[in-house]
């Protein structure tokens, strides 16, 4: 009978038993087993799977040879051992990672893949501070500041959870303390011709809920979370109390008591309540989707196929298609070092309502940084904090050779 395995490769083993069927496992020399390393059961039956891991193991000998990484006493997930890799299923069972929000746990069960395939076979107690110093340096010459940072807090984040777990001793975690490097804060935010750009190739793309969601996220201030899951109950005609200024009223130069299209939203990352009136540019594109909307859908945006919100992976490579066609006419959206992300739109509305004379206080308030409040979701009147995002919405307004070229 053939092998399972054909190819040849270091330390794999292959034994045909009495009853016919093969067992295949990963052997380690006996310098290696002095290492920490024993031998490990493949499957005969996933032949693709068993030189993978055969590989791996393989890989992670060859580091712990050259000091990279701590020697492995033990096999990997198969064995139940304290291995990173038991470590991260531990975590991701645990109510700290449930409790995360969606796109957090997102974000996390990437970095934990990433430290998955490095460290997977490694013992929890072998971390010492040397090492994690000099994966960290590995990763900020490899990858960069960004890279680096999220990966050693993932890290260090596991490794907490290893101290309340009893997988290792109290105030041990290796990652603590150790001299990490800051990234520079993103600056990049739009100007008015390329928003009109973004704007022209979503309705060239036939995308009108794209463009309906960059100005949303542009002259409201608000995360691609929350755009994404807007519903269309969340939009609704809030009335505005005598005095008050909103971009639509200020706009009719009207002042008495009237009926104001409104956001009414719980924002996804501080759990902040925001009431926010609809910039007069946003309006017709608004509206449009509203209208648009069929009797049983319940978001604003959602995706044509399943009529849910969409995934972050479709959200961003529309975004990216609209993009890449806006860059025809506005070419900075993409410049090397400096290309325009979604979440630059949100930023863009801080720096084009200062420049309009709002205060930091007023922008604050629409972009839900200051401290929370819930009036209750169902009052008619506009809840506590609308005249100071009233305010900052105000005051985005597009330069006067804009406006003239508009005309």
């Amino acid at each position: 009978m053939t092998k399972p395995i054909r190819e040849m490769i270091k330390g794999l083993r292959q034994r045909r038993r009495a009853d016919g069927t093969w067992r295949v496992w990963w052997e380690p020399t006996s310098s290696e087993k002095a290492l920490g390393f024993a031998a490990t059961d493949l499957d005969n039956a996933r032949p693709a799977w068993t030189i993978r891991q055969a590989g791996t193991l393989n890989r992670d000998v060859a580091r712990a040879l050259s000091g990279e990484t701590p020697a492995v006493r033990g096999a990997r997930r198969s064995t139940g051992g304290r291995t990173m890799t038991a470590l991260i299923e531990e975590y991701t069972r645990a109510r700290f990672f449930r409790d995360l929000r969606p796109a957090s746990r997102r974000s996390y069960t990437g970095f934990m893949a990433v430290i998955d395939r490095k460290w997977g076979a490694a013992l929890v107690t072998d971390f010492t501070k040397p090492v994690m110093n000099k994966w960290y340096e590995a990763i900020l010459d490899a990858s960069g500041t960004y890279q680096a940072k999220a990966l050693l807090r993932m890290m260090s984040i596991l490794f907490s959870h290893a101290e309340r777990i009893g997988w290792r001793a109290e105030q041990s975690n290796p990652c603590f303390n150790l001299q990490i490097k800051s990234g520079q804060k993103r600056s990049r935010t739009a100007t008015w011709a390329e928003f009109d750009a973004l704007i022209a190739a979503a309705q060239a793309l036939g995308l009108p809920h794209m463009a309906c969601a960059i100005a949303l996220s542009t002259l409201h201030a608000q995360r691609q979370t929350d755009v994404i899951h807007a519903r269309l109950d969340a939009f609704r005609h809030m009335t505005r109390p005598v005095g008050t200024g909103s971009p639509q009223s200020t706009a009719t130069g009207r002042n008495e008591p009237a009926a104001i299209l409104c956001w009414e939203l719980m924002r996804s990352k501080r759990r902040t309540y925001g009431a926010v009136p609809i910039h007069p540019e946003a309006l017709h594109l608004l509206r449009r989707a509203i209208a648009a909307a069929p009797k049983n859908q319940d978001y604003l945006l959602p995706d044509p196929q399943t009529l849910q919100p969409f995934t972050v992976d479709k959200f961003n490579s529309r975004w990216t298609a609209i993009r890449t066609l806006a860059a025809r006419t506005q070419p900075g959206l993409i410049a090397p070092g400096n290309i325009l992300q979604f979440r630059d739109l949100r930023r863009t509305f801080g720096v084009w309502a200062r420049a309009g004379g709002a205060s930091k206080a007023d922008v604050g308030d629409v972009l839900g940084n200051a401290a929370g409040q819930d009036p209750g979701l169902g009052e008619t009147y506009m809840p506590a904090g609308f005249e100071t995002a009233a305010r900052a919405i105000n005051a985005v307004q597009r330069p006067h050779s804009d406006k003239a070229k508009r005309a």
